[in-house]
């Protein structure tokens, strides 16, 4: 059962050696049977790669470099982004807030519109705030597996709320634009 798992598990991408004879095919891995007494119970599978390349050691730690500040790079990502939401929240509220920007006689609904972008960037802001926030995780620091897993949900979760604050920046900027005109016509 066990080499049936493997010989699944490696297919596709391999080939089969028997005593000595080389066949080429695609779907299976190669396995090389020893041909000596003493080993004659024992194989050895072998995957069929690209030869390694002479700077494949220096790419592989610049993965490891870019995963490593991953984090670090996301979150001064949301530090950024959360200074230019401060920064906006606090002009369109001065706009709002002293300009006669809003018609005294124009209907409340109307009038509430004026709000939406308001809405849109304080879920930004809270998505920011969730990228800063640290989190609690509990992870088995003898299995690299856990480690892996837990250490890349977290960056995925933290990459989606980073792009959901970007996006709700977008849409706030293009409803407050919208808004603009509209006010300018009336």
């Amino acid at each position: 059962m066990r080499n049936n798992y493997h010989s699944k598990l490696l297919a596709g991408r391999c080939a089969t050696t028997l005593n000595s004879s080389t066949k080429l095919s695609s779907d299976r891995p190669i396995i090389r049977i020893f041909e000596s007494e003493k080993m004659a119970s024992k194989k050895e599978i072998i995957l069929d790669s690209a030869p390694s390349q002479p700077d494949d050691d220096f790419w592989l730690k610049q993965g490891r470099k870019m995963f490593e500040g991953s984090i670090d790079a996301v979150r001064e990502a949301a530090k950024a982004l959360m200074a230019g939401l401060e920064l906006l929240l606090a002009v369109y509220f001065g706009i709002l807030g002293f300009a006669d920007f809003i018609p005294e006689e124009m209907p409340l609904v109307k009038k509430s519109l004026f709000l939406l972008p308001l809405l849109l960037w304080l879920i930004a802001l809270y998505d920011t705030l969730r990228v800063m926030m640290t989190q609690r995780l509990d992870i088995n620091l003898r299995s690299p597996d856990d480690v892996r897993k837990k250490s890349e949900s977290a960056l995925l979760e933290k990459q989606r709320n980073l792009q959901g604050a970007f996006w709700m920046l977008a849409i706030g900027l293009v409803v407050a634009l919208l808004l603009l005109i509209f006010r300018l016509k009336i």
